[in-house]
């Protein structure tokens, strides 16, 4: 009776350790994926970088370059000392982008891009981009930094170029918000709905800065997820200012 528990207790353990096994494999596996996933994305927006600007970013950006690679290009977004520095797009809607680069490659860092019902991104009131929070700091993933006032302080602004001009974007505040906040809306054609909005943005901000907003002036609204509790995000609120 003792020789059949004893055998039962080597079959039991022996397909725990097989249980065990098998989860680290596959564990690891998926450890692998993620960060080959990662060095994926990477080499692929090296690689568009380098096509959109050969000496380093300066504010020439060759736009009929790329237009060749993708038409659905509307902008390029650098931020000094981040991984930021990426081309935008608009699509026919908010979901194809998502894990689709630049070059048409399934990624898992997706595109940066435009709310696909703006109008005419960066030529309106406010145009809405939304970027992945990549664990590996790439696409929106430094946006996070940007919860601390005095990193925004010695990080004041973000470049942003477009095929008609180049544009500091000062940023004015930073909100941290679930997905179906009021902040995501866009189209206004009226001064009241503009101003309305700017103080929408000022009530809901965790912090502002002394950046002012007005009805005339051109915001981007640069939101990526955060982790905090479900469906939350991170929102960077800036103007556009024309490079002098």
């Amino acid at each position: 009776m003792k020789k059949k528990k004893s055998k039962v207790r080597r079959i039991a353990l022996d397909i725990i350790m097989v249980c065990l096994a098998g989860i680290v494999v596959f564990s690891g596996y998926r450890v692998y994926k993620i960060m080959h996933d990662y060095k994926v994305n990477r080499d692929i927006y090296s690689r568009i970088a380098e096509t959109a600007m050969p000496e380093g970013f300066n504010g020439e950006i060759d736009f009929d370059a790329l237009r060749k690679i993708n038409p659905d290009i509307v902008g390029w977004l650098y931020y000094e000392s981040t991984n930021i520095n990426y081309p935008i797009v608009q699509g026919k809607d908010n979901d194809y982008y998502l894990h689709i680069s630049f070059d048409g490659t399934w990624t898992l860092g997706g595109t940066l891009f435009a709310d696909a019902i703006t109008e005419e991104p960066f030529n309106q009131f406010n145009t809405i981009v939304y970027g992945h929070h990549m664990q590996d700091h790439t696409m929106f993933g430094d946006i996070k930094e940007l919860k601390d006032p005095e990193y925004c302080k010695e990080h004041p602004q973000f470049e942003l170029i477009t095929p008609e001009g180049k544009y500091h974007l000062k940023i004015c505040a930073f909100v941290h918000q679930p997905s179906d906040s009021a902040i995501y809306t866009t189209n206004f054609h009226d001064e009241e709905g503009k101003q309305e909005y700017i103080n929408l943005i000022k009530s809901l901000a965790t912090y502002i800065t002394t950046e002012e907003m007005t009805a005339e002036d051109r915001l981007v609204i640069l939101s990526t997820c955060a982790y905090e509790y479900q469906e939350a995000r991170y929102m960077v609120v800036g103007k556009m200012i024309p490079w002098e």
